[in-house]
């Protein structure tokens, strides 16, 4: 007798085929749908971040007033002492050219579009440059005169303007020869140091740090005296020797 076959939907592996199926579907379903939330979501996130930040970068620009640089004065002449773009110059490039006297013009960017050099009128001997082009005083950077030489500074471009200084007179200190310390014989600070009368040598101990040391006094017609070095940092600590000169400190308002 032949044996009937039960209909393939009859069969027991046949629904367990099915039913991993449909189970495998409905998985696959439900994780692409979650992707599709969660890209969905962060896209928007993205979108409403990039916006924002663009957002914020245009009202910074807007907030922020173009400076006016067309006021600014171009020409400055200096004696001894210490200058900062930004702050006591513009910022740009310059011109040098010495006025009168002799002595150094260095600055804090000397092998990168600076300058250091024995620095003067022609003295007969050839030792001395009275002009050099295209002076580089990036911010901050600090251009160092001394000696009693006077300086013309000319820009040929301005990219910043300065803050300046105002000098405190009513807080000035008078000092003759002896040796001093800042922050213990006279308040530490920035100074303006200027000869009263008398001439000498006048010196601090961080020469190559905002300091000094030069010829100091009133010219009396026998030497080369500085009477005058602008922007000196005594900070605490640092000690400064007097010897045959009465001088005068003057501080930079804080």
């Amino acid at each position: 007798m032949e044996k009937v076959k039960k209909p393939i939907y009859k069969k027991w592996w046949f629904w367990v085929i099915i039913v991993v199926v449909v189970f495998a579907i409905a998985a696959g379903g439900g994780s692409s749908k979650k992707d599709s939330d969660k890209n969905s979501v962060t896209d928007t996130e993205q979108a409403e971040s990039g916006k924002s930040k663009d957002t914020d970068k245009d009202a910074g620009k807007e907030d922020a007033p173009e400076e006016d640089l067309s006021q600014i004065e171009t020409d400055y002449t200096l004696g001894a002492g210490h200058y900062t773009a930004g702050v006591d110059l513009p910022v740009g490039k310059c011109n040098l050219t010495a006025v009168s006297g002799n002595g150094n013009v260095s600055s804090s960017n000397m092998f990168n579009g600076g300058i250091n050099a024995m620095f003067g009128v022609d003295d007969g001997n050839g030792l001395y440059e009275s002009s050099f082009n295209g002076l580089k005083m990036k911010e901050n950077v600090e251009l160092k005169i001394s000696g009693d030489v006077v300086v013309q500074v000319s820009y040929t471009e301005v990219t910043g303007g300065m803050s300046g200084r105002e000098y405190d007179e009513s807080a000035a200190v008078e000092l003759g020869s002896g040796n001093y310390t800042a922050g213990t014989d006279f308040p530490a600070g920035t100074y303006t140091v200027t000869a009263v009368d008398g001439t000498g040598n006048v010196s601090t101990s961080n020469l190559y740090d905002g300091g000094m040391n030069e010829m100091f006094g009133v010219d009396d017609g026998n030497g080369p005296y500085t009477p005058e070095v602008k922007n000196v940092e005594l900070s605490d600590g640092v000690e400064l020797k007097v010897s045959g000169v009465n001088i005068r400190l003057v501080p930079v308002k804080e």
